[in-house]
């Protein structure tokens, strides 16, 4: 007995020390869970501030959104560039979009500088998992790929919108085809409930360890194509206006209910700081006042919804001018990142925390050249929680004159000379714009084979949509030839999943000093040039003579032998 009895007793301490070691394991593993929390970031595309029913559409019912903007830290008063590249190269590196190279949405002007260190290249090197599932429109070509800024898993559409030029030839919301991890994914059903479909996979498959979740969904990106059910619901309900873009938005709101309730099913709600944000203002479409198309500089434009759940953080309504700059430093603080001293938004913890440290008059610069060039003030909007100094020239005093109405400038003349010194120190610290321009990299032994796109010429036409088909243009591509050797240049006006004929007679070819010309049948889709470079910067040029007038090759395959 006395063994047996030895035996129990050794057995209860060992479950004991079991226990006490597993409990002890758990509040270790919940520690590491707090200090590196899950990021899932959902951003709709040009969808108005006001095209949700908790922020007063008439029509649009967003009663998941509506819901998380009252479990969340939601900003009145948050502003981000107004077009859609700007806005996510300072939502990827927390600086001015003009830093990075990006002034516009095509142009050769849309892609965020190689040097640029991203979030999630921050996050990877903190063991967080990454991803992307939807538009990119940073870059397509090596090394702006997401692949090649820091995202382990990427799920994305092309160009800037489903059916664009970049995208994949003749796709549309329906059954569309994406790009997994390099590879031509179609898949079945609508675009936005596929792409939340393989976040969420995402999201189940990496629940033991902290990732970052990044849905940028193509919602509301014309052309407006809503879940043709849901559309012919409204229309039989008697509802009138834009039919296809509510249906789109409503079928967004349920997907984030979707994730949310994974998040839930998950056990992962209180270990995930979830965001909400659309990248640009849409000048007040569908606002209670009716809309109000000032201008890019001008806050309809720039206002944008954003709300921000996180653990430890009561529901609040903060009314501090912010802006979508403030997402990169924001997430990697509250992550509990160091933030690099490049960055030039602000973390709001303070405010989402409710503690000190947030400035008390917040200085937020935007600015959006949409060209290929920067001018001096051109679309530029310095902001203060009182002030707005437009184009460096017209001040409007937001509280009392919230819809820009009154330009009070010759009232305030000490007020414009402030704002106006703030500009000119965020404009002198600008780089030379002839530094931040993205070169196309040939030949690199990370990949010998890049796609060139029209919507990238730098210099000439600027093509983006399937309409551009019947009127290309022609320019330039920016190129950087890594390594001396044999190149192989296939042209085309369509690319090859199209299976066209390219319909010219002629073409010919110029990168550098090195150029080359041939006959082409009219019933080929493409022409071929193999032409030896050095190594070195160049411009790429190229023509195809089509029903007797020149243009050119929208489509480029380049490959290294």
């Amino acid at each position: 007995m006395e063994s047996c009895h030895n035996f129990f007793t050794c057995r209860r301490k060992s479950v004991l020390l079991v226990t006490v070691f597993s409990l002890l394991v758990t509040a270790i593993s919940w520690m590491a869970a707090a200090e590196k929390p899950n990021v899932v970031f959902i951003l709709s595309d040009n969808q108005s501030y006001y095209e949700l029913s908790c922020h007063g559409h008439a029509q649009i019912k967003t009663p998941h959104l509506d819901q998380f903007a009252k479990e969340s830290v939601t900003f009145s008063h948050f502003y981000a560039p107004p077009y859609c590249s700007p806005s996510r190269s300072v939502i990827l590196t927390g600086q001015y979009a003009m830093s990075s190279g990006v002034f516009t949405t095509i142009q050769g002007r849309s892609i965020l500088h190689r040097e640029k260190t991203t979030l999630a290249d921050l996050l990877g090197e903190e063991g967080y998992t990454t991803g992307i599932f939807g538009k990119w429109h940073l870059g397509f070509s090596y090394p702006y790929r997401p692949e090649d800024r820091g995202f382990d898993e990427v799920f994305i559409h092309g160009g800037g919108g489903i059916g664009q030029m970049e995208d994949f030839y003749g796709n549309t919301h329906y059954d569309p085809t994406f790009i997994h991890n390099g590879e031509v994914t179609p898949s079945k059903g609508f675009s936005t409930d596929v792409l939340f479909d393989r976040a969420m996979d995402f999201v189940t498959k990496h629940k033991e360890e902290p990732f970052f979740c990044f849905v940028p969904t193509p919602v509301t990106h014309s052309p407006h194509r809503g879940p043709k059910a849901l559309v012919q619901e409204m229309k039989d309900a008697g509802m009138d206006g834009d039919l296809e873009l509510f249906a789109q938005v409503q079928n967004l709101d349920s997907n984030v209910g979707r994730m949310l309730a994974k998040l839930d099913e998950l056990g992962l709600a209180k270990d995930t700081i979830v965001i909400f944000a659309s990248d640009q203002g849409m000048n007040d479409r569908g606002a209670p006042h009716g809309g109000n198309r000032l201008g890019i500089p001008y806050d309809p434009a720039q206002h944008v919804p954003f709300f921000l759940r996180t653990p430890g953080a009561k529901a609040q309504v903060s009314q501090r001018l912010a802006g979508m700059i403030d997402f990169f430093p924001t997430v990697l603080d509250l992550c509990g990142i160091e933030i690099p001293e490049s960055v030039d938004g602000l973390s709001l913890k303070p405010l989402i925390m409710a503690s000190e440290g947030y400035p008390e008059d917040r200085t937020l610069i935007v600015q959006c050249p949409r060209g290929r060039t920067a001018t001096k003030w051109k679309n530029a909007s310095v902001k203060t929680d009182r002030w707005r100094l437009v184009d460096g020239a017209k001040l409007y005093d937001i509280q009392a004159d919230p819809r820009q109405h009154n330009d009070v400038a010759s009232d305030h003349p000490e007020i414009v000379q402030q704002l106006r010194e703030k500009y000119e120190a965020y404009w002198e610290d600008l780089p030379d714009p002839e530094t931040t321009l993205s070169r196309h990299i040939l030949g690199a032994e990370e990949c010998p084979r890049v796609v060139l796109n029209g919507m990238d010429w730098y210099e000439g036409s600027s093509p983006w949509s399937s309409g551009h088909f019947r009127k290309p243009g022609n320019g330039k591509w920016a190129v950087t030839v890594e390594t001396a050797g044999t190149y192989t240049f296939e042209c085309r006006h369509f690319p090859r999943e199209a299976k066209k004929p390219a319909g010219a007679s002629h073409a010919r070819i110029l990168i550098g000093d090195v150029s080359a010309e041939t006959k082409v049948d009219p019933e080929s889709e493409f022409v071929t040039f193999e032409l030896e470079l050095k190594a070195g910067e160049y411009d790429l040029q190229t023509w195809l003579e089509r029903d007797g007038k020149e243009s050119g090759a929208l489509f480029v395959y380049v490959s290294a032998d």
